[in-house]
């Protein structure tokens, strides 16, 4: 067969024409549920004890007045479940899903149930999240949980449609619900200070990071402007200039940066506890030339490509170019 390419990129499913943004990702479940009642039991099964009974009705982004707009909702003769889909680590707003509650009292019949679905893991997500609002059930499920039930009810199918179907669907969630984008070549390019960021006599900012292979940050959300999914690459500029790039190697989600950063650290009082992204740094890349700032002070973090970091004069018009870059192509 021959390839098929969307703005340069190779286009392996049928759902890789919608994209990888949160919307493409709601879009394309979706329209699976809609294909495949098989998916639908499967999905439902996981939310509820009773049950499921034949399905009635699936719509996707539906708003409704006071009661918010829901990303997808299943609705059976006997279950009505409202999904509310998010990518990366970054989990809903209680207050957000109280609105949703409304829509159940239009159909008080049914059992009612409400569910996250994001990157984290279980473990993670469970404590953070309400265990019900208002009596309404409140679950998580993560994508990796989705991608398996997916795959699982491919290999059942009795339908060659079906499974050719969901057999797409799989390989583009798997593609596209990696914690760490592998394939991106963008660079998160943040400043490091040089005083210590835990304890007086520690180590500095510089240090974490030049010394000890080592950088955290909060994981995003909201209007935080950090990343809710980690990077492949963080570049790091300090007295001026861009020193160095990082390839992240690992990473891990904590709370407590004296935990796992460098061992014996000891903790800055009046640290408030909340989700940190924990990396482990690959070898440096160092530019064969003086990149500096271009402008760019305090605390501003950007992305630029890591092609035009290592050729471009400044941060600033690395970043630049690579915005020109990524609007010719469609993305934002």
């Amino acid at each position: 067969m021959t390839g098929l390419r969307l703005h340069r990129r190779v286009v392996h499913t049928v759902f890789n024409l919608l994209g990888d943004k949160e919307d493409n990702i709601t879009y394309s479940l979706g329209w699976a549920l809609a294909q495949s009642d098989n998916l639908v039991q499967a999905l439902l099964a996981e939310f509820f004890k009773v049950d499921p009974g034949m399905t009635a009705a699936i719509g996707l982004q539906d708003s409704v007045r006071g009661a918010g707009r829901t990303d997808i909702e299943v609705k059976t003769d006997q279950v009505h479940l409202i999904i509310e889909a998010k990518r990366g680590w970054e989990l809903e707003d209680p207050t957000k899903l109280k609105k949703y509650t409304k829509r159940f009292k239009t159909d008080e019949a049914l059992t009612p149930a409400l569910a996250v679905v994001a990157e984290c893991s279980l473990e993670w997500a469970r404590p953070r999240l309400p265990k019900d609002i208002g009596g309404v059930p409140v679950e998580y499920m993560s994508w990796r949980k989705v991608v398996r039930l997916v795959e699982e009810t491919a290999a059942q199918s009795g339908s060659h449609a079906e499974k050719r179907l969901l057999r797409e669907l799989h390989r583009y969630l798997k593609g596209v619900m990696t914690v760490q984008n592998v394939q991106s070549n963008l660079v998160y390019v943040v400043p490091l200070a040089n005083w210590p960021p835990l304890v007086t006599d520690g180590p500095t900012f510089a240090d974490i990071v030049v010394k000890h292979n080592r950088y955290f940050h909060p994981v995003g959300g909201g209007s935080s402007g950090w990343p809710t999914t980690p990077p492949n690459y963080l570049g790091f500029r300090f007295d001026g200039q861009l020193q160095q790039i990082r390839h992240v190697d690992r990473y891990e989600v904590h709370e407590h940066p004296w935990d796992v950063l460098i061992p014996g650290i000891g903790a800055e009082q009046g640290w408030e506890p909340s989700p940190h992204f924990f990396y482990k740094l690959g070898k440096p890349i160092i530019p064969d030339h003086d990149v500096k700032t271009g402008g760019l002070y305090g605390p501003g973090r950007h992305w630029a490509a890591i092609d035009l970091l290592l050729t471009s004069k400044t941060v600033r018009a690395a970043r630049d170019r690579t915005q020109k870059r990524l609007e010719a192509v469609g993305e934002e």
